[in-house]
């Protein structure tokens, strides 16, 4: 219960975070993004990859990591192109 009430903690200072550096301009995305991008590419390598090796044949798995590649390189196009 008590990592629980410090993860909403972490989630109410990221918010404020945000709201802070609002006004900053392109100096606070081009440090906020690629660590975003690099926290959901980690939370997908880390535990989506080795769930989908586990539970599916070899199609589905080829498929899967197809897609996940995907969600990665259109990330890599948005930044690229924002």
């Amino acid at each position: 219960m008590c990592l629980q009430l410090v993860t909403a903690l972490a989630a109410v200072a990221g918010a404020a975070c945000s709201l802070l550096a609002e006004g900053s301009g392109a100096a606070a995305v081009s440090g906020i993004l690629p660590f975003t991008a690099g926290g959901f590419i980690y939370l997908g390598t880390v535990s989506v990859i080795p769930e989908i090796l586990r539970n599916s044949g070899a199609g589905p798995a080829l498929l899967q990591l197809l897609a996940l590649l995907a969600g990665v390189a259109m990330m890599l196009l948005i930044a690229h192109y924002e």
